[in-house]
């Protein structure tokens, strides 16, 4: 499954300051430090923050196989921006197209009569599951809606199938060249790890057999990581530059909001999350390790999406997973799919009908899992089984979902334990029934701010274990609304005091 925002990126801390009283240097300067990073946490508005992306349609031609020899002269500076704040060469120019928005929007639309019978049973599918999952609710068009999505959010995309960049409208603003430096990095990881054949080959594997979440973080990676070229080309612009794109993507936000507005948040989350989460994966390991770092998380992308909540446990290799089996069906039960679910879509399930804090904290014991969809008397169902790192996280788990359960309406799903797992049975419950307000967006900032605290803090020197374990008690202790705040702690002793102490338990 596609899962979820947009994140922050946190600044540079200062180095860590000394004192003599016994206590680590870096323990007493971590107040300050949290309250930079968090200058780096207010978010961006789903537009604001990249109104580029890499939506790329399906190729209604043969893939591009010619290449100029130069880039278009509207480009090539910016292929040059991408090249260097990147740390990798070109390997050959790729065609871009400009079109009129009318002309540009209709690339990348899917029309319904363009969806064979397959494509709408599986739409119909996908649509019961996430009503299973408490995730949507009601009668929803996907197609419509990511359509609208598409149409509204995306200044330009890189097509890994035909190797073209293709450019809404004429005029070179200020988004459009931040957006472009964003597509020009898809470029580079597309001719330097040969993403359109590795996602080939995981739709491939895919229909062999289950499946794992290495699809989505492998789209995360490739989103992050152009986010974070996108962020140091924006840090190397001059003051007014720097406002002028401001200006321009604010106003290119403004335009969008409306039809955004009308998008079922959960949709927004799913198609957006590629670019929060993964600049998350990719800043965490660029402050590790740099470009380098970066370029092993492609050529060794990590199988699990767990990766995107603990992105600091996979850069420092202290997260495994363990093999579930399958769960069984019933006679009668007609499997359509099955494979891995992943901890995102655990967490984002759980924290459609509890606090995020709560869900994270279940959510962030997975150990592994397995899951099959299939259909029950013309019910789309699906069967669920949870591992936990450890005996105590499958425990918080199993309380999570009785939790899940209990504030489900009306009750379509149950949950059993056995053999050190916990499972869960959930029905479509139709398209009558309404679900409660929508969170999820607020679930992935919860998420992209840990991160961005965790990033943040190691900047500063904090030590790797001492981070993640800071970042993961700031979100627990204090709500979003304060830590988004530059100013949060700045001048309040007692916060302050708090901290240190958090900090001393973390070390």
């Amino acid at each position: 499954m596609s899962h979820l925002g947009a994140p922050p990126t946190a600044p540079a801390a200062p180095p860590p300051t000394h004192d003599t009283s016994g206590v680590p240097g870096w323990v007493l300067a971590v107040a300050t430090l949290v309250a930079l990073a968090m200058v780096g946490a207010l978010f961006y508005a789903l537009v604001g923050g990249s109104p580029g992306g890499t939506e790329a349609p399906p190729a209604a031609h043969a893939p591009q196989r010619h290449f100029p020899r130069h880039w278009d002269p509207r480009i090539a500076p910016y292929a040059r921006i991408a090249a260097k704040e990147r740390g990798l060469p070109f390997t050959h120019p790729v065609p871009v197209r400009f079109l009129s928005p009318a002309a540009f929007a209709k690339t990348l639309r899917t029309d319904d009569q363009d969806l064979s019978k397959a494509d709408r049973r599986e739409m119909e599918q996908t649509t019961g599951l996430l009503r299973a999952f408490g995730l949507l609710s009601g009668d929803v068009d996907l197609v419509h809606e990511v359509n609208d999505f598409s149409g509204s959010a995306v200044l330009a995309y890189y097509s890994f199938e035909d190797k073209r960049i293709t450019v809404r409208g004429h005029r070179i603003t200020p988004s459009v060249r931040s957006t472009l430096v964003h597509e020009l990095t898809h470029v580079l990881q597309d001719q330097h790890f040969h993403i359109s054949a590795r996602e080939k080959a995981l739709e491939k594997q895919g229909t062999k057999g289950p499946s794992t979440s290495e699809g989505t973080v492998l789209q995360a990676l490739v989103e992050g990581d152009a986010r974070r070229v996108e962020s140091l080309y924006r840090a190397s612009l001059k003051p007014a530059q720097v406002r002028a794109l401001d200006a321009a993507q604010q106003a290119e936000s403004t335009q969008a909001q409306p039809a955004l507005d009308r998008i079922p948040t959960i949709v927004v989350t799913l198609l957006s999350s590629p670019y929060t989460l993964g600049e998350g994966l990719a800043q965490t390991a660029a402050t590790e390790g740099g470009d380098e770092a970066v370029d092993r998380l492609f050529r060794h992308t990590p199988t699990h999406d767990i990766a995107l909540l603990a992105p600091l446990d996979t850069v420092t290799g202290h997260h495994r997973a363990v093999r579930v089996a399958l769960p069984s069906l019933q006679p009668g039960d007609e499997k359509f799919d099955s494979g891995e679910l992943g901890a995102l879509t655990w967490y984002l399930m759980l924290a459609a009908r509890m606090s995020p804090q709560a869900a994270l904290t279940a959510a962030d014991g997975w150990g592994g899992d397995a899951y099959v969809g299939y259909h029950d008397a013309g019910r789309t169902c699906a069967r669920m089984t949870f591992a936990g790192r450890t005996p105590a996280d499958t425990d918080r788990m199993s309380g999570a979902l009785q939790q899940w359960v209990a504030a489900g309406s009306p009750a379509t799903a149950e949950v059993t334990t056995a053999g050190g797992r916990v499972s869960l049975e959930s029905c479509d419950p139709g398209t009558e029934v309404q679900a409660g307000s929508d969170d999820s967006d607020e679930a992935v900032e919860l998420v992209a701010l840990r991160t961005a605290l965790a990033v943040g803090l190691l900047r500063g020197g904090v030590p790797d274990s001492t981070a993640g374990c800071l970042a993961g008690r700031l979100v627990e202790t204090y709500p979003l609304t304060s830590l988004e705040d530059p100013t949060f702690g700045a001048d309040d002793a007692d916060v302050q005091a708090r901290v240190r102490e958090l900090a001393a338990e973390c070390g």
